[in-house]
């Protein structure tokens, strides 16, 4: 049992952090007295079924002054759901003229533009693969069946091996299924667990004012992320994309950030999102002519997900087109993998084109707090670390979203590391071109989270992929087990990291035509990135995130008092 020295200093150090997201207006789980896990609808319910039945009440003792364990109430492990958005659309009008940038008109990219989804679901460890497809959002006839869907409960208890006595995994596999429109990929709970599974959207265009390329990890929805790298001034279009694949309506509020600090406008408060309705947003109504823009999202019933499709267009030149997702929640240190620079000479003859003073790669800073934050930035490359001019240490205003030029790294793939003494959120913005005088394209990478266990990379399709890993400190080793187009998992390819390096895995280093890849990190502190490039001279490049690894069984803590 702790000693009251120690609880007071464990109290202490929590109301600091309490105090610190605060200023940050960062809202998050309760540090103070009963922790509170993953509260949702369903959990509220099981704590309070559990407390109705007795389950809980039952085992405490009668006696004044006794030690009490504090009970915890299962949590009904939940199916995996990812959003993947809908394709990009040309903005034809801004809507009915109200200056909030709702309802505006869409038209097709081109006549060109394609749009598909892949998606993978693993086993469990008796290679039984779960009810899982992708389906419409608000929709039950499935585009893609990866298995049949259970219309019973799952066993409580996952499979440990297969009815040989033996472990084995595979994976379920959906490829290339053309959409139109948003869709989810569902995967049912197995075993008492929330299934490994993952998704990519791929959206590509030879032609059109949204020629390029962008792609994105498909969301599992939530009710509190953070979007950066949009843009609003002549010639930049950002829409934000929200959908609601729950059966709940959703309330949404935005928060607007700009170079200059927090941004007011109509409009902000109260968006309703239905069930399975998908609402875009033209975020130059709300915050125009802004260089840098920064949008926090929140929802109050439904979860969604949101990504802003940001486009550019150079006179009649198109300067590329991406889908902006969510960056790691605000914290005193963010990590950006993926930052891709190209080489110099190249890079030079495009940025002095007019015009083009800002096709080029930067690290965009968000403070959200009341707070200037002094920020201290390390890039890791596949040399090591790489010093930026200043040393790497920069003030950035509160409220306000501050650039951080990237121009002068040499050619390589990056992961850039942010330490801050308030809370930040963090993303990067870079370009790809084969020559002056040719289209651009621009991508935009998320701060992540640090790697664990069976994470699930769906390959973008069509495409070059690699992965991008980094390690800021220490020295981390990564496991990546390729999947093939019929479910069998390869020989797993281990990778050590050191720290301060950044390593490029191109995926058929991994694997023969791997269609997914499972990532497993170890030791110190690994982040990564999906890094996808049109082959060929053509300029697309986007960057995606890695998913979320499987979690465990969950519960809550119950505090029971009077």
């Amino acid at each position: 049992m702790q000693s009251d020295t120690t609880r007071s200093a464990d109290t202490a150090v929590a109301a600091r952090a309490v105090a610190r997201d605060r200023a940050a207006g960062v809202r998050g789980p309760t540090r103070l007295g009963t922790a509170l896990g993953a509260a949702t609808g369903v959990v509220l319910l099981a704590a309070t079924a559990a407390i109705a039945s007795g389950n809980v009440i039952a085992g405490l003792p009668a006696g004044p002054g006794t030690d009490v364990g504090i009970p915890a109430a299962a949590v009904p492990a939940a199916d995996h759901t990812a959003v993947c958005p809908a394709p990009p659309r040309l903005v034809e009008s801004v809507g009915d003229g109200d200056g909030d940038g709702a309802d505006p008109e869409f038209g097709p990219a081109s006549a060109g533009a394609r749009t598909t989804v892949s998606g993978v679901v693993l086993s469990d460890l008796g290679a039984t693969v779960t009810g899982s497809g992708l389906l419409p959002v608000g929709g039950e006839e499935p585009l893609a069946l990866i298995r049949e869907f259970a219309t019973g409960d799952s066993p409580d208890v996952p499979a440990g091996s297969g009815e040989d006595g033996l472990t084995d995994r595979v994976a379920g596999v959906t490829r290339g299924v053309a959409v139109d429109a948003p869709t989810v990929l569902r995967a049912q709970a197995q075993g008492g667990l929330t299934p490994a599974a993952a998704a990519t959207a791929t959206y590509t265009a030879a032609d059109g004012d949204l020629r390029g390329l962008a792609a994105t990890a498909c969301q599992v929805p939530s009710s509190d992320f953070w979007l950066l790298g949009a843009a609003t001034t002549v010639g930049q279009s950002s829409v934000l994309t929200l959908t609601n694949p729950t059966g709940t309506p959703a309330e949404v509020s935005l928060e607007l950030f700009g170079p200059d600090g927090p941004l007011v406008a109509a409009g902000t408060r109260g968006r309703l999102v239905a069930p399975g309705e998908t609402r875009r947003i033209v975020l130059a109504g709300l915050a125009g002519n802004q260089e840098r823009v920064a949008v926090r999202v929140r929802s109050d019933g439904g979860r969604v997900s949101g990504v802003i499709q940001q486009s550019v267009l150079r006179g009649l030149t198109p300067g590329g087109v991406e889908l902006l997702s969510p960056s790691a929640p605000a914290g005193l240190t963010q990590v950006v993998p993926g930052v891709v620079v190209q080489d110099a000479a190249t890079a030079r003859r495009i940025r002095e084109q007019e015009g083009y003073g800002a096709a080029s790669p930067a690290l965009q800073v968000l403070v959200p707090g009341s707070s200037d934050a002094v920020l201290d930035i390390q890039v890791s490359g596949p040399a090591g670390e790489v010093d930026l001019p200043g040393g790497g240490v920069v003030t950035a205003a509160a409220g306000s979203v501050t650039s951080v030029p990237l121009d002068a790294l040499p050619e390589g793939n990056y992961t850039v590391a942010v330490t801050s003494d308030v809370s930040v959120v963090a993303a990067a913005r870079v370009t790809r071109g084969i020559d002056d005088g040719e289209p651009v394209d621009l991508a935009g990478a998320p701060a992540a989270a640090r790697l664990g266990s069976d994470h699930v990379v769906a390959l973008a399709e069509g495409v070059d992929t690699a992965l991008v890993l980094g390690a800021p400190d220490g020295r981390g080793e990564i496991t990546l087990t390729p999947v093939q187009a019929d479910g069998v998992l390869g020989e797993p390819v281990v990778i050590g990291i050191a720290g301060g390096t950044s390593v490029t895995v191109p995926s058929s280093s991994v694997g023969r035509s791997p269609v997914a890849v499972i990532v497993d990190a170890t030791g110190d502190p690994v982040y990564g990135a999906q890094v996808m490039t049109l082959p060929g001279d053509r300029s697309g490049i986007s960057v995606a995130g890695i998913p979320a690894g499987a979690t465990g069984p969950q519960s809550i803590p119950v505090d029971l008092g009077y």
